[in-house]
């Protein structure tokens, strides 16, 4: 693919199943999840999904999300060490303050942290569900 390419973003796959998830849905996740997001917001049992995505270049990411309809998603800088996922902890537990269920997506590393920051609140894991879509030097992830 080049820029300015169209693409098209197939639904849910299997190995994510959200169909019986109702809203407030909160998903959480990275460039890699930006299909998944469009495909919940076109889901009827994902009205009013909050999205929140670590990206590399915000720049780069906000005209990409704007042109699929995913404009008011919060976005936040990936940094080398990590410290923005603090960040991202902090603002889906005041996004799931009203009893919102967590969908995470993208990293595995990040996925793990903000999972463990979630349950330590006091997160039911029955509201969370998450799926890896890579892991440095890993391959064969969904």
């Amino acid at each position: 693919m080049s820029e300015g390419d169209t693409c098209q973003f197939f639904g849910l796959r299997r190995s994510l199943d959200l169909t019986d998830l109702g809203a407030p849905i909160v998903l959480f996740g990275d460039e890699t999840s930006f299909g998944l997001a469009a495909a919940l917001r076109d889901s009827l049992q994902a009205g009013g999904a909050l999205h929140l995505f670590e990206t590399t270049d915000i720049a780069e990411s906000r005209p990409v999300l704007d042109s699929i309809g995913l404009g008011e998603a919060r976005l936040i800088a990936r940094n080398a060490d990590h410290t923005h996922l603090a960040t991202a902890e902090s603002e889906l537990l005041r996004l799931g303050a009203n009893g919102a269920q967590f969908v995470l997506t993208g990293k595995a590393s990040s996925i793990q942290r903000v999972g463990r920051a979630l349950k330590t609140a006091g997160v039911a894991s029955s509201r969370i569900r998450a799926k890896a879509y890579w892991a440095p030097g890993k391959t064969g992830l969904d």
